[in-house]
């Protein structure tokens, strides 16, 4: 009666090959689950159970020490042989429970975290031999660039000689070069010519006076009553389907008269003697304080030679424009004259706007005391 209740309980055949058979049905849904187990899914361009390099460099030794452990508790799972419970008084026996997919999917990430952190360590090792390798290669090639260092000692440049633009010089002197364009000494400037305060509205006014002293004003036009022609009607009024028209003469006419067209006229401008004389020491002055004023010793030319004078402003080493003020020098006057950064002036004839235009003044000994004597 016991063995029917028992048969009826557990299904058809013998207590004894049932749990055999359920064992063998476990294990075969466990492998089947390991290989049908999802592969854990890439976030970011790396895989969940992976670790950064970093990271599993460092917990390399804990994780190949767990992997067996996991490996081991997933083969116990799926080889686990069925438990009795009992139902009434006697026992009966139940399949094993199946393993999870998480029990799985963890087993396998433990077996690649292993094989990554064996990977990251050996990447580790490569990775800090090279920067020694390196740090010995500097040193080695440190030594021979010390050595050179050592043979061949870098040679003192030796200071420039000042020229006419970077001498040593007060607010009010100028210096004084050779005819080889060297300094030779600095000369004192009169204040009365050379320290004048400079106010922007005479300067102005004076320039303005020089540049329209310079316009002719010869320019000219006729009027329809200076243009010859005859003064005879052209057709009549009316009956030509054209429009009226008088004269031959008129503006709106090829050949005909300028309606407000230029007459000869005087451009000047009325400046008194003082304060033109006073806007030529303010540039003076504005020159001298830029300490562009220059006095050049030897300059006498028996013929004139452009060569000889562009030499010498090179070797003065100054801004240009240049005005090279002379005084009854016409051989000096015709060998700057060639020279398109450079002008020359009688000291007699000089204008506030040719000192304004020119950056660097160079004055002759005898433009010189001629100005001091003005």
């Amino acid at each position: 009666m016991a063995a029917d209740e028992i048969k009826e309980t557990t299904g058809t055949g013998t207590p004894g090959e049932e749990p055999q058979a359920a064992s063998q049905d476990a294990a075969a849904q466990a492998d089947a689950s390991e290989k049908k187990a999802p592969r854990p899914r890439r976030t970011s361009g790396t895989v969940e159970s992976e670790h950064v390099a970093d990271e599993a460099a460092g917990a390399a030794p804990a994780e190949s020490a767990a992997a067996p452990e996991a490996a081991d508790a997933a083969s116990d799972t799926s080889n686990a042989e069925p438990e009795e419970k009992p139902v009434g008084d006697e026992k009966v026996a139940t399949p094993a429970k199946k393993p999870t997919r998480r029990a799985a999917a963890s087993s396998a990430g433990a077996k690649k975290a292993a094989g990554t952190s064996d990977a990251a360590a050996a990447a580790g090792k490569r990775s800090a031999a090279k920067p020694a390798a390196k740090a010995t290669a500097g040193k080695a090639a440190a030594k021979p660039a010390a050595g050179k260092a050592a043979a061949k000692p870098a040679a003192s440049k030796a200071p420039a000689e000042d020229t006419a633009r970077t001498a040593p010089r007060g607010p009010l002197q100028a210096a004084v070069v050779d005819a080889d364009g060297r300094v030779v000494e600095t000369v004192d400037l009169a204040a009365e010519r050379f320290g004048v305060a400079a106010k922007t509205g005479v300067m102005h006014l004076t320039v303005r006076a020089e540049q329209a002293a310079r316009r002719s004003g010869t320019a000219s036009t006729k009027t329809r009553g200076e243009v010859a022609g005859t003064t005879a009607k052209m057709y009549r009024q009316k009956g030509t389907g054209r429009a009226r028209a008088g004269s031959v003469k008129s503006p709106v006419r090829t050949g005909g008269g300028t309606v407000f067209g230029p007459k000869p006229r005087d451009f000047s401008i009325k400046v008194n003697r003082k304060v033109a004389r006073q806007a030529l020491r303010m540039a003076l002055s504005n020159r001298a304080e830029s300490g562009a004023v220059y006095l050049a010793r030897g300059l006498e030319l028996d013929s004139p030679s452009t060569r000889s004078v562009h030499r010498l402003l090179v070797a003065m080493d100054i801004a240009t424009p240049v005005l090279v003020v002379t005084h009854d020098e016409d051989v000096l006057s015709k060998s700057v004259r060639n020279l398109a950064y450079a002008q020359a002036s009688e000291v007699r004839d000089l204008t506030t706007e040719q000192v304004l235009r020119a950056r660097s003044l160079v004055f002759t000994e005898k433009a010189f005391a001629a100005l001091d004597q003005a």
